[in-house]
This record gives structure tokens, sequence and C-alpha cells, in this order.
């Protein structure tokens, strides 16, 4: 159950407060049709403007509230516009059409799982993904609202991709563990890293330059070629400061571009 209020202040055109207009509320698409109130936010069944005989206040305030499609009874939908009329012996009628009651962002309705509002984009979430997050906290371990699976390592058939690791493997790795193995996986593929070397460090008659490569490799494959003549040139001496870095010894300074491949 959600209401929100609508207020509004009835004066003159010098701003003067006008006491004892009659306010009445109708559906914007349907002027003849007087929309549902509440004369509170929480409490009361829904009435009409004409019912409690709406008017404006000693400062020319009048309120009430209008319930949303939550509402158990006398509630309007999120795109509902409504019409305010207001009149009095002695002054001009007047009236507002289009009113817009409810905000641009409307509420979650967690509940709303695949309903035809379910998708639509008129929150800060839908209520779709509402309903899979609320159905994600309030899951137990073995729902699995991922998909995954508890790892069986008792199991070495399992090799279905539904775990963070598969039965079969986790029962290799406990087998070797048992028997005081070797654990052999297998694994393909390198890493890549690019590099144009424009400065070297100077020392004696060579020049040097350390490439941080992050490849965690002590001994990666290294690639020079001369930037301007398109030439693969071999370095007069390469090091393996760490798994890291790699240090390359030139003969002279030229503009380089390094592969290193580990």
């Amino acid at each position: 159950m959600s209401r929100y209020q609508y207020w509004q202040y009835i004066v003159d055109e010098d701003g003067r407060p006008l006491e004892g207009v009659n306010i009445r509320f109708y559906l914007n698409d349907n002027p003849n049709v007087e929309a549902d109130i509440f004369i509170s936010p929480t409490l009361g069944a829904p009435t009409k403007t004409s019912i409690v005989d709406l008017e404006s206040d000693e400062n020319g305030y009048f309120e009430f509230w209008v319930g949303d499609e939550f509402e158990s009874i006398g509630g309007y939908s999120a795109t509902q516009r409504f019409r305010l009329t207001w009149e009095r012996a002695g002054i001009l009628e007047g009236a507002i059409d289009n009113i817009d009651i409810f905000p641009m962002v409307f509420s979650v309705d967690e509940s709303d799982q695949s309903g035809l509002t379910s998708a639509q984009r008129n929150k800060l979430i839908s209520n779709a993904l509402a309903f899979k997050w609320d159905n994600h906290v309030n899951s137990t371990f073995a729902s699995s609202p991922h998909g995954l699976q508890p790892v069986d390592w008792t199991d070495d058939t399992d090799d279905t991709y539904n775990k963070l690791i598969n039965n079969s493997i986790l029962n290799y790795v406990f087998s070797v563990i048992a028997s005081a193995g070797t654990v052999s996986l297998g694994v393909s593929g390198a890493a890549a890293r690019y590099f144009t070397i424009e400065s070297w460090n100077a020392y004696g008659e060579y020049f040097y330059i350390d490439i941080l490569h992050g490849l965690g490799r002590n001994y990666p494959a290294v690639q020079v070629v001369e930037q301007s003549t398109g030439n693969v040139l071999i370095p007069y001496h390469i090091v393996s400061i760490n798994s890291n870095t790699t240090r390359i010894w030139v003969s002279r300074e030229f503009v380089a571009e390094v592969t290193i491949i580990g």
C-alpha cells in the first residue's frame, strides 16, 4: 500500500488566501468521473472530494492522498492522470488538467516475476530483476540460485561444468594427494606483451632497458625489431631480472618494438 500526497494553496491574483473554495478531483481521461482519494496517508477507506466536501482552509490550503496500484481498494496505475477543479461564489472557476500524482521512479514489486509490467524501465531496477534478487537473498545453499551445484569429490565421472570445479578434476586432485603423487594438468596458450622503446640507459659502451612485462615467467621469449627498418635485431644480451622484469642490452640506441611472450 502506497499513498501519495497532493496539496495546493488557493489564492487570488494578489496572493491572498481564499477560504471555503470547493475542490473537486476527477480522472483526466474521464473528467465526469470523480477519482478516489484518501483523507489520511495511512488510514481509512477511499472516498470522493464531493463526499467529504473538500474545501480550502483559512490559509487557502487543502490536501488529500491518492493510492497507487498497490493500494488494495481505490488505487490507480502509475500512468493515470487527474484533473482538479475549484469554485466558489464571487471568484472565477478554475481547473488543472493532466496532473501527475505519482513519481517518475516507481517502487519495485518483488512479487512481479513475469507480469506485463515486470520488465518496465520505470524504476531503478525492474520488477523482474528485483524478483531475482529477492529470490536470491532468500535462497538456501541447496536451492542454488546461480545454478551452481556442490562438488562431490567421490565422483570421478561427472565433468559437467556446473560448479566452480567439476567432480572429475577434484577427484583426481584428491587421489594424487592421497598417493603423494604429482598433479599433471594440461595448459595451453601464452600471453604476449608489446612495448615501444624510445630511450635507453647508457652503461659504458652499451645501452640497456628494464621492461616490466608482468608475465610471471623467468625466461620469456623476447623479440626486438628496429622500428625504422623493420629488421629483427639480436640484442647483445638479455637478462631475466625476475619473473616479471627482463633487461635487454644493445650496442647502440634506436627506437625498438619489443615483443615479450611467456
